[in-house]
């Protein structure tokens, strides 16, 4: 029996932003890059707008596993939004004729470096390799200001057993902790995350059951 086709993306930035629970004035960052924000990425490698359905499609097909070879330090910045301010229900905070000001909290991910693995048709996985190796739009990771410092695209390869085996066995990046957390969608798991996008203007998500592990850091030999 033949292995299955897996894509592997390396997602490494001077900061990164993986929003979980964010709002408007607090833009939380997850520990870890959600499944949502991974489907993002893939569908501005292909070119997608935000409300195409092909995105969705995306999420259904895929399984994702990611893992933390450098989960880096969480710092939090301080902006200040002025002005007649937007509202997410279409108002607006503030009249025209004076300023309202707010504080935005944003948090980010310094110097972190995540494994990401997916598993989904083979002509789907070769066609987003493709993608990613010639993106439509530019990428980033989490947030516009959060710009990869190397190629997303890591390896497009059959060499592992499933998406954990190639969680455990894969090479580790430079400078990597000596222990990984690692999540990977699991039907049965214990675990839940809210990262699956609806097909809503709102934007609103459901959650996914993932399995948690960690895996140590002494592969030195493992090959792509």
């Amino acid at each position: 029996m033949n292995n299955p086709l897996l894509l592997l993306l390396r997602l490494e930035g001077l900061m990164q932003s993986w929003g979980e629970r964010a709002h408007w004035d607090l833009r939380d960052t997850s520990p870890l890059p959600t499944k949502s924000a991974i489907i993002g990425l893939l569908a501005c490698s292909l070119g997608l707008t935000r409300n195409h359905p092909d995105i969705l499609q995306l999420g259904k097909e895929l399984s994702i596993g990611v893992r933390a070879d450098r989960s880096g330090s969480q710092f939090t910045d301080y902006q200040t939004v002025s002005g007649s301010i937007a509202t997410a229900s279409g108002g607006s905070r503030g009249r025209k004729d004076e300023e309202s000001t707010i504080v935005s909290i944003r948090q980010y991910i310094c110097d972190g470096s995540f494994l990401v693995v997916l598993g989904g048709p083979e002509v789907q996985l070769e066609t987003l390799a493709s993608a990613l190796q010639a993106p439509k739009w530019p990428i980033y990771l989490g947030r516009k200001a959060c710009v990869p410092m190397r190629p997303v695209f890591e390896a497009l390869t059959d060499n592992y057993l499933s998406l954990e085996d190639a969680l455990q066995n894969a090479p580790f990046c430079e400078r990597s902790d000596h222990y990984a957390i690692c999540e990977i969608d699991a039907p049965s798991g214990f675990t839940f995350r809210r990262d699956i996008l609806l097909p809503s203007p709102s934007r609103h998500y459901l959650t996914r059951r993932i399995n948690r592990f960690s895996v140590k850091n002494n592969i030195e030999e493992a090959v792509l």
